[in-house]
C-alpha cells in the first residue's frame, strides 16, 4: 500500500476513533430511585462553555479535570438561545404582535358597522321625492351593514386561528429550546478535558415485568427497567440498585429507540392458575418467588404460550412468597 493511501486510512480510523469517543463523551445512568447524567467536553483557550438539562438536581454538580488539568472557576448562568432559536422566536413574535394590531382594528370596525346596522333599523321610513322606497332604503342600508359585520367576524375567526397556531409554535420552540442553566468552566491549559456530573431532580426507572406463562405450572419471570422522559442526545444505561449503593459494575444498556432494559429473567413455580382466553381474557394466578430477591411492585404483561393476555399490577414480593396477579373486571 502507498504511503498516501496508508495516511488517509490512518486519518480515517482517527476520525472515526474521535467520533466514537465524541458519542460516549454524553451518558445517562438510570437507577431505581434517580438518574445520573455524565458528559465531558474540551475547553477552549481555557474555556469550556455548555448547556445543561434543566432538571438537573441542585447540589449535585461535579466538575472534574482530566488528563493533570486545573479547574480555576465554575459558573452557573441562566439559559440562553441559540442565535437560530433566537430569528425564529423574534419573527414569531413580530407575526404575533401584527395579529393582534388586526385583532383590535377588527374589533373597532366590529362597533362601527354595529352602530350602523343598529341605526338603520331604528330609522322611521319617511317617504319623498328623492326616496321614493324609505323601506327599500332602510333595508338596504341594515343589509350592508350586516354584511360587513359578517366580513368582519370571518376575518376576525381567521385572526384568532392564526394567533392560536403562532402561539403554539412559540410554546413549542420554548419548549424545545435549551431551558437549563449554561455551564462556564475556566481551566487549565487552555485545551483541558472535564467530565462534568450531576444528579438529575427526577426520573429512575419502574419495574414492568413480563410473565410468561407456559401451562405446565411454570411461568418465565423478565424484569424490565422501564424509563421515560429523558434528556435527548445521550447514551443510556439502566443499573438494577439505588444511588445508595454506588455504582455497580453491571449495567445494561438501553436501545436509542426503546425506553426498557432487560434486567433479570427467572423460571418461577406457578400455582391455582386459572385462565380463560375466549371469548373475553380472563387470568388468575400465583406466582412464587424463587429468584432469592425482593421484587419490587410494578406492572406486568401477561402472555400464555406467546400469546398476549393484557396487563395487571404486581405486588411487591418478598422472596420465598406468592405473588398473586389477576385480571381485573
Amino acid at each position: 500500500m502507498s504511503p498516501g493511501k496508508l495516511f488517509v486510512l490512518g486519518l480515517l480510523c482517527l476520525v472515526l476513533t474521535t467520533a466514537s469517543a465524541a458519542a460516549a463523551q454524553r451518558e445517562l445512568t438510570v437507577f431505581a430511585d434517580g438518574i445520573l447524567m455524565e458528559l465531558e467536553t474540551v475547553s477552549r483557550k481555557g474555556l469550556a462553555e455548555l448547556p445543561l438539562p434543566a432538571q438537573i438536581r441542585e447540589g449535585t454538580l461535579r466538575v472534574k479535570p482530566l488528563d493533570g488539568g486545573t479547574v480555576h472557576q465554575v459558573k452557573l448562568l441562566p439559559a440562553k438561545a441559540t442565535e437560530r432559536q433566537q430569528k425564529e422566536r423574534d419573527a414569531l413574535v413580530e407575526q404575533r404582535n401584527r395579529l393582534q394590531d388586526r385583532m383590535k382594528a377588527l374589533q373597532h370596525r366590529e362597533g362601527i358597522f354595529s352602530a350602523a346596522a343598529k341605526s338603520q333599523s331604528s330609522k322611521a321610513p319617511r317617504k319623498s321625492k328623492t326616496n321614493p322606497d324609505p323601506l327599500a332604503s332602510v333595508r338596504q342600508g341594515t343589509e350592508f351593514a350586516i354584511a360587513q359585520l359578517e366580513s368582519v367576524y370571518t376575518a376576525r375567526r381567521r385572526t384568532e386561528q392564526e394567533l392560536k397556531r403562532i402561539n403554539e409554535k412559540l410554546a413549542a420552540l420554548d419548549t424545545k429550546r435549551a431551558t437549563g442553566p449554561t455551564l462556564r468552566v475556566t481551566v487549565s491549559p487552555a485545551n483541558a478535558r472535564i467530565r462534568i456530573a450531576s444528579v438529575l431532580k427526577e426520573g429512575g426507572w419502574i419495574p414492568r415485568y413480563e410473565i410468561r406463562l407456559q401451562g405446565n405450572a411454570t411461568a418465565q419471570l423478565v424484569l424490565n427497567a422501564e424509563i421515560s422522559a429523558l434528556p435527548e442526545g445521550f447514551t443510556v444505561k439502566v443499573v438494577p440498585a439505588e444511588m445508595s449503593a454506588g455504582l455497580p459494575q453491571n449495567s445494561y444498556p438501553v436501545p436509542s429507540a426503546s425506553s426498557f432494559a432487560r434486567l433479570a429473567t427467572w423460571q418461577l413455580p406457578v400455582e391455582k392458575e386459572q385462565i380463560t382466553v375466549v371469548p373475553m381474557p380472563a387470568f388468575s394466578f400465583g406466582i412464587k418467588n424463587i429468584s432469592g430477591s425482593m421484587l419490587q411492585v410494578g406492572t406486568a404483561d401477561i402472555y400464555l404460550n406467546g400469546e398476549y393476555l393484557g396487563v395487571a399490577a404486581f405486588p411487591a414480593t418478598a422472596a420465598g412468597a406468592v405473588a398473586t396477579v389477576s385480571s381485573v373486571r
